[in-house]
């Protein structure tokens, strides 16, 4: 085979481990849709579903065992996905409506995929779309040479029929091929249409030119309709695996899944006969978590697709990349679906575009070096509904409300199934971290704009009821209405003290510098946070050194305009609060 074209070289250097990546390599993108956390070997979890060669290219690779998608929804996740960006900060925090013909995901959003396509390489897309389905919001204009798939949020598994049962309307619609209809074969099992359709992607690219290769794999296996061809099901009810199922759903599910990793041996097989394995990234994961109702299985995490607890949007993932890669490892720290935008872009050799926002970031070198690349950040997920769940992740820790202002604080290493008997939020060793994560967390709701579309009316309207911007009747806002029940615990908690610890001069404050006066002498580390009127955290600072044994100055926030705000401080000595004006 003619060699890639060479493009870049990266040398990426830590204690154990050294790789010169000298050539852009080929990208291969497999996403499932609506899979569990543990219905793969890799994840030692489910011990009735067989995925062999997954599991294979995991064990190979490197698992991420923290891997959270964007969103616990499938249209929103890969709207972030595609972006790089949370998909509330451009109006597609909901589904799209397969009867919406005309919106979609922001054109002026960059995808990765263009980026990519920009960068000489082929680009493909075979499978679920769901992110548009006009000419301008397509994956032909959206980086795609090549699309072969569904434009809508599913599709029965049964190609020009209604046998093994299935769903009416858009899922019976005809699959697409570019820019028009398919020459959609009959009675053709959907997953493995699509394998065949990624396979000869994959010739073709190698037969036609010398340019690398990116295929997206978006399958929609497992997702709802369950329909799974027989000989898959008696596969798993046979040896080497011997399975057996009281639940028909649970049986139709694991088959389901068993076609997809079927697939995947069709792709690797083709890049082994075609010379490159060796210069292919292979990454793996869902879009979301699993239905427990549908035959999924998230164990041993809480909750399902849709939620905000683990089981919401923590997935399985690996990366596969031989001499690259570091091959047999566990990578624990926090990744999200976001980081491959920048990923992949820099693995292209190509830059994101100027004034392009990210949210993500370029994990390969971390992965390589074995380091956190986001320690003391958090990855965040929010779920819209008449209350709004969110779930904020950040190192071992995990922060989460339904959105009635009680939030938990679980500690992941050690309670990872967030069982309310150990959270930590009322222990006084997390308070300050807690309160942190809260406020980023409320801080991040800020940035959320007005919805480009919703997948039902009902969606709308409680948007719109909980939207005190948009629906001047209703007085508050929904951030407010999700963090209300922190920020009335803050305010209690920050009442003037009647007893005197310190003082804040001057006060009015000038030129947003105030010292903090104290009254006996002080040692250790300081924190202090700055609340407004609604107790809600505005400024938070932890463990700030000080010179003097009396006195600390603080510079205030650019963003805090004048107007009345509470000063709690905590020392090892004790706490007190002060309230003070800023001019």
């Amino acid at each position: 085979m003619v060699p890639k074209k060479l493009l870049l070289c990266l040398c990426f250097i830590s204690f154990n481990y050294f790789t010169t990546l000298c050539q852009s390599p080929n990208i291969i993108f497999i996403l499932t849709d609506d899979m569990g956390y543990s219905d793969v070997g890799f994840n030692n979890g489910a011990t009735d579903i067989a995925t062999p060669n997954l599991d294979n290219l995991a064990n190979n690779g490197t698992v991420f065992s923290s891997a959270y998608a964007v969103h616990p929804f499938c249209g929103p996740s890969r709207a972030g996905l595609l972006t790089g960006r949370y998909p509330h900060e451009f109006g597609a925090q909901f589904n799209l409506n397969d009867n919406e013909y005309v919106l979609g995901v922001d054109a002026n959003e960059t995808f990765f995929s263009k980026i990519l396509q920009n960068a000489n390489y082929n680009t493909g897309l075979i499978g679920k779309w769901h992110l548009g389905q006009s000419s301008v919001h397509n994956p032909n204009a959206r980086g795609f040479d090549y699309f072969y798939g569904m434009l809508t949020g599913g599709h029965n598994y049964w190609t020009n029929s209604t046998a093994g049962g299935g769903y009416g309307g858009a899922y019976n619609r005809p699959l697409i091929k570019n820019n028009g209809p398919a020459n959609e074969p009959s009675n053709v099992y959907l997953t493995d249409l699509f394998t065949d359709e990624g396979v000869a992607f994959i010739e073709n690219a190698e037969a036609n030119d010398n340019d690398p290769f990116f295929l997206f794999m978006s399958y929609n296996a497992p997702h709802t309709p369950l329909t799974a061809l027989d000989s898959d099901k008696t596969a798993l009810t046979s040896s080497p695996y011997n399975y057996s199922y009281t639940d028909d759903s649970r049986h139709n599910y694991a088959a389901m899944v068993y076609s997809v990793d079927r697939g995947v041996k069709k792709l690797v097989d083709a890049l082994n006969t075609n010379g490159e394995i060796n210069n292919t990234l292979i990454v793996f994961m869902s879009d979301n978590g699993g239905r427990s109702d549908q035959g999924a299985n998230n164990s041993p995490l809480r909750g399902n697709k849709g939620d905000t607890y683990e089981g919401g949007f923590r997935v399985p993932m690996f990366m596969y990349w031989p001499g690259n890669v570091p091959a047999g490892a566990t990578y624990s720290y926090p990744v999200s679906a976001l980081d491959l935008y920048p990923t992949f872009v820099d693995l292209a050799g190509a830059s994101v575009p100027n004034g392009k926002q990210i949210d993500g970031k370029n994990i390969m070198p971390h992965v390589i070096a074995g380091t956190n690349p986001r320690s003391g950040e958090s990855i965040y997920s929010i779920r819209h509904r008449t209350i709004n769940n969110v779930g904020i992740r950040r190192d071992n820790l995990k922060a989460f409300t339904s959105g009635n202002g009680r939030w938990y604080l679980f500690d992941l290493d050690t309670n990872i199934s967030e069982n309310n008997a150990q959270d930590l939020s009322n222990n006084p060793a997390y308070q300050d971290i807690l309160e942190e994560m809260i406020n980023d967390a409320y801080q991040w709701s800020l940035t959320h704009t007005e919805p480009e579309f919703f997948d039902s009316p009902g969606a709308e309207t409680t948007w719109y009821d909980n939207n005190s911007s948009n629906n001047p009747s209703n007085t508050t806002p929904w951030q407010d209405v999700t963090f209300d029940g922190y920020t009335t615990l803050s305010i209690e908690g920050i009442h003037i003290n009647t007893s005197n610890h310190g003082y804040i001069y001057p006060n009015p404050v000038q030129n947003s510098e105030l010292s903090v006066k104290f009254t006996s002498p002080i040692s250790g580390d300081i924190s202090i946070i700055v609340y407004d009127t609604q107790g809600r955290p505005i400024q938070i600072n932890s463990n700030l050194s000080h010179n003097s044994t009396d006195k600390l100055k603080i510079s205030l926030n650019s963003n805090i305009s004048p107007g009345q705000y509470f000063l709690r401080v905590r020392s090892s000595e004790g706490m007190f609060s002060k309230g003070f004006i800023v001019n």
